[in-house]
């Protein structure tokens, strides 16, 4: 019987290079969400490209409720084309990035026109897209099939709980929901709680028939997929 999987992402890298630096110590295979314009930005993303990891763009995308999601966001007021020039700028600046997910984004990534947009850039460059799941009104898991770009979408927040213990429970959540599907996909935070619990848990998985892998392995793609 084939082992379960789980693809964990970190997301809201690019603030500094030593979360990056103590995750790539794990040596396992995470996926590694790049935000594009951040101090750190340019660098991160170089690392993780010498240490052949996986790298998305973390697309930053206007939320509802008006919280800053950063330099480079995608905004509901936007032409679809603007979306289009957007994504395309922020992929320029996350060298390497072989797939983009949603940082925030509870407001755009309900707005068909502006996901088709994004998602039309990713299809020209042959990028996958991860839906991070903000909002439970996202059409972009959606937009993505219909264009088929491949595509998955988070089954699981790790650390929405800033505790070392919790997000260990979590990550047995995401282990159970894997061994009732086959497989799962977390996302997780480069912080000092979520990194512990990385660092206790994470290497067992293997002992447990769990077999960690990056998200690109968990993609679905149109093309095999029933009608």
């Amino acid at each position: 019987m084939p082992k379960a999987r789980i693809a964990i992402v970190i997301d809201d890298l690019g603030h500094d290079r030593a979360a990056a630096e103590r995750l790539l110590a794990l040596g396992l295979p995470l996926s590694y969400a790049v935000l594009p314009f951040e101090n750190h930005s340019v660098e991160v993303a170089e690392l993780l490209r010498s240490r052949g990891a996986e790298i998305l763009l973390h697309l930053p995308m206007e939320p509802e409720g008006g919280a800053d999601p950063g330099p480079g966001a995608l905004t509901e007021r936007m032409s679809p084309a603007e979306a289009a020039d957007a994504t395309r700028v922020a992929l320029d600046a996350v060298v390497g990035a072989v797939g983009v997910n949603n940082h925030m984004g509870s407001a755009v990534t309900a707005d068909r026109a502006t996901m088709e947009a994004a998602i039309g850039v990713l299809d020209e460059k042959g990028l996958f897209f991860l839906d991070s799941r903000t909002s439970a009104e996202s059409v972009g898991y959606d937009v993505a099939r219909s264009a088929s770009v491949p595509t998955s979408r988070r089954d699981l927040f790790l650390d929405e709980v800033d505790d070392e213990e919790a997000i260990g429970k979590a990550i047995d959540q995401l282990i159970a929901i894997a061994r009732a599907k086959g497989a799962a996909i977390g996302i997780a935070h480069p912080r000092p709680a979520t990194l512990a619990a990385f660092e206790s848990r994470l290497p067992k998985l293997a002992g447990e028939g769990i077999e960690l892998v990056p998200v690109s392995f968990l993609l679905e793609r149109t093309e095999l997929l029933p009608e």
